[in-house]
């Protein structure tokens, strides 16, 4: 029975079929602890992304439920879920600067300037860019855009960050290295990554 155990994330026989035939996710059970940082290994075309994107709430399961600290999420809007999110692409905004990047979540959030100017510099700072507020994404490295997608995704205090294959646009050295940030920032802010 979903719900019945301690579980920060359940997947409870969760399906998930675009045309009514073909189940992309088949039959998913999964359990995901408070504070685990969990991979999900497989080729292309095995659900990992559309996985991810029903945790996050931007695809709906067709058969199933999914639980997030012991609540179903299932009819939960994607920005109700406090779930940060991490792209390939990065999914900037080209016509902000990095600080309004970061602002954009708190904004949405209704956090207030000083609180959210103290979020923004403890996130960069986080991800050592305290000094790229001001530029563009289109002015950084795509090391550094990274790790501004990494920022926003943490700078609210989400209690789940998903990573739907976020250093596969690096080049082998940055993407080591990105690995080894990425591993620390979940080990000092105790976070769940998915």
């Amino acid at each position: 029975m979903p719900g019945t155990n301690s579980a920060f994330v359940e997947f409870s026989g969760v399906q998930k079929t675009y045309d009514g035939e073909a189940l992309v996710v088949k039959n998913l059970n999964l359990e995901i602890a408070r504070g685990e940082f969990l991979t999900m290994l497989g080729p292309s075309g095995s659900g990992k992304t559309t996985t991810l994107m029903m945790l996050a709430g931007f695809e709906a399961p067709t058969q199933g439920a999914i639980l997030l600290a012991g609540r179903s999420i299932d009819k939960m809007p994607p920005h109700k879920r406090d779930i940060g999110m991490v792209f390939q692409n990065y999914a900037l905004f080209p016509h902000m600067t990095v600080e309004e990047n970061l602002a954009f979540p708190l904004k949405v959030r209704k956090l207030g300037k000083l609180e959210r100017e103290a979020k923004i510099k403890r996130a960069l700072d986080m991800v050592r860019l305290g000094a790229y507020g001001g530029r563009r994404p289109g002015q950084l490295s795509g090391g550094q855009q990274q790790r501004v997608a990494l920022a926003r995704a943490l700078v609210f205090d989400p209690k789940l960050v998903l990573m739907d294959e976020p250093l596969g646009a690096l080049d082998k050295q940055l993407r080591e290295h990105m690995q080894l940030e990425i591993k620390h920032i979940h080990e000092d802010l105790g976070v769940t990554v998915v």
